[in-house]
């Protein structure tokens, strides 16, 4: 009879450090050999909140044991993170928050062993764990991950002006996780609608269900534009090559 694996949850906490000017951040590389999913990823630096501790103890404690530096959490960012990771003789329910911390020290020497401060829009989230990339989101400070813009063009008729349609990612007033629509001939009228999603998961999956709709009804793609190593638009990209559909190098913020 298989022995059933242990089962426990934890409580972890993440530290989201950016150098001034919020263009580049602090990463550490996860070493867990054998869990599948975890090894040598890259995440936000922290770890769990001991019994008695609050947040922000546990949040400073943390990145002093695992990097020996010095940070004060300023804000808490508005996500939380679940997962669950199968070890050899347990099953982990972790949740995850993150806070905006400050340095109280210089790096004078760069981040130490097992960290590097990666430019925000060079990172790779494939090569990440979990959660990181929705955390990375929040923190920002400037606009890339708010430039995403796909248009595509369809012409049904020579006589008839070609129709267009075009998604971009904009904030809104309720929700950072906001997707425009507009629609028409090109020249003569358009029509406009405004969508707000709660998760940026949320949001990828709408652009690509977006654009899977466009390209079924015939519309080429015309211009894309949005951050290096975003999933969605390489998900777009590819569904359009496949249909032979005429796609334009990515024009990357």
């Amino acid at each position: 009879m298989k022995e059933e694996k242990l089962r426990k949850s934890v409580t972890v906490v993440s530290a989201c450090i950016m150098r001034p000017g919020g263009h580049e951040i602090l990463l550490s590389m996860r070493r867990a050999p054998g869990v599948p999913g975890l090894h040598e990823k890259w995440e936000l630096p922290g770890g769990k909140i001991e019994f008695g501790e609050t947040p922000e103890q546990a949040i400073v404690r943390e990145i002093q044991e695992e990097l020996g530096i010095t940070v004060k959490p300023t804000r808490l960012l508005p996500y939380l993170h679940t997962n669950v990771w199968e070890y050899e003789h347990a099953v982990q329910h972790v949740v995850l928050s993150c806070y905006e911390c400050d340095l109280q020290e210089d790096l004078l020497f760069g981040p130490p062993q097992d960290a590097r401060w990666f430019r925000i829009t060079d990172i790779d989230f494939d090569l990440t764990l979990p959660g990181t990339r929705q955390f990375v989101m929040l923190a920002a400070k400037h606009e890339e991950f708010d430039q995403v813009c796909i248009e595509f063009e369809y012409s049904d008729q020579p006589e008839n002006a070609p129709r267009q349609f075009t998604v971009a990612t904009q904030p809104t007033l309720y929700s950072r996780y906001g997707l425009v629509k507009y629609w028409g001939r090109i020249g003569q009228w358009s029509t406009m609608r405004i969508e707000e999603y709660g998760s940026p998961n949320e949001l990828d999956e709408r652009i690509v269900e977006t654009a899977k709709r466009r390209l079924a009804h015939g519309f080429h793609i015309k211009a894309l534009q949005g951050p290096r190593h975003y999933k969605a638009l390489m998900r777009i990209v590819g569904m359009a090559k496949q249909k032979h559909e005429y796609c334009p190098t990515p024009t990357f913020s």
